[in-house]
């Protein structure tokens, strides 16, 4: 639980952060950021410097979490649209629902940046080939099960898993895609439960375990069920995790890529531009793009998608520091 704990600022996040900047810089902007949840390591470690850099260019700004809840995003959106900002992101619980509220906002000239989804309303969607990175994910899942089981010995594997957003609903079917492919005969999944933050992650991982003692392989469509699975597993086996023992997900965040280099239960996490800090200054560099008139040419751009296993964790881990 050590890092589940270090994200209690996300608390403080969800509520709304405010800063004034002062800067002696002529160009001073106002950011409205609107996501799903700051209760997970990624968006609470990825929000975290996105701020600091804000604050760094001396820029007016409020980080809300909606915590899943469209009707409140809604409100937020509305609210950052009356007080006039120059830019809008959003992180949607429901594109479809948010769609009228962005165009109102462009039509007052403001810039509206969308995470992950490809909505219309935008000026550019920052997003992901989600069934591709379930793809991605579910690979080295597959080449673990060809390695460590067989058609007469076959892995039970559990599925943490979020159908409740579309886009993470793509990401789960890459990873099953993926894992009938490469691992065809040699696999059941036995359990699907949805988590996006450790701590439901770990309890329903708990309950897997009791109820299929012999699971032993997770995927994860991203870091909180990473997290809370490899907690349970380090529990079970009193933390000597046995070889035919791994996880697989994504986000690669510090405490992932920390676990993968102790020996933990996670085994490989795909990640994207790299740690927090190069992932919130892309974020923040398309947010300036925005806010100096740039016209992107394409609406949807497309971020990278790196695995991150014991091979190369040290050199990615590094850049957390």
């Amino acid at each position: 639980m050590k890092k589940i704990f270090a994200l209690l600022f996300a608390v403080v996040l969800s509520f709304g952060l405010f800063a004034n900047g002062q800067s002696d810089k002529a160009d001073t902007f106002k950011v409205g950021i609107t996501i799903q949840s700051l209760e997970n390591s990624y968006w609470a470690g990825v929000f975290g410097e996105v701020e600091s850099l804000m604050k760094a260019k001396g820029w007016d700004y409020t980080i809300l979490s909606c915590k899943d809840n469209s009707a409140t995003q809604i409100q937020q959106i509305e609210n950052f649209t009356t007080n006039q900002v120059d830019l809008i992101m959003v992180h949607a619980a429901d594109p479809n629902a948010l769609e009228d509220y962005l165009a109102a906002a462009r039509k007052q000239g403001i810039k509206v940046m969308c995470w992950d989804d490809k909505m219309k309303n935008t000026d550019v969607n920052w997003v992901l080939d989600n069934t591709k990175l379930g793809y991605t994910i579910g690979t080295p899942a597959a080449e673990f099960v060809n390695a460590n089981y067989s058609a007469s010995n076959k892995a039970q594997i559990a599925i943490i898993n979020y159908p409740q957003l579309p886009i993470l609903l793509e990401r789960e079917n890459g990873i099953l895609a993926a894992l009938k492919e490469k691992a065809a005969g040699k696999y059941d999944v036995v359990a699907q439960q949805p988590a996006v933050d450790a701590a439901t992650a770990l309890s329903h991982m708990e309950t897997i375990l009791q109820g299929n003692p012999n699971v032993k392989v997770v995927c994860s469509i991203g870091a909180g069920g990473d997290i809370g699975a490899n907690e349970a597993f380090m529990t079970k086996y009193n933390g000597k995790i046995p070889a035919d023992v791994g996880i697989f997900s994504a986000d690669a965040t510090e405490q992932q890529l920390e676990a993968i280099l102790a020996g933990q239960a996670s085994r490989a996490t795909v990640g994207f531009e790299g740690s927090n800090k190069k992932t919130a200054a892309a974020c923040v560099a398309i947010y300036e793009r925005l806010l100096n008139g740039e016209k992107f040419a394409d609406q949807n751009v497309y971020r990278p998608l790196l695995v991150m296993d014991k091979n190369n964790a040290a050199t990615y881990l590094a850049d957390f520091k």
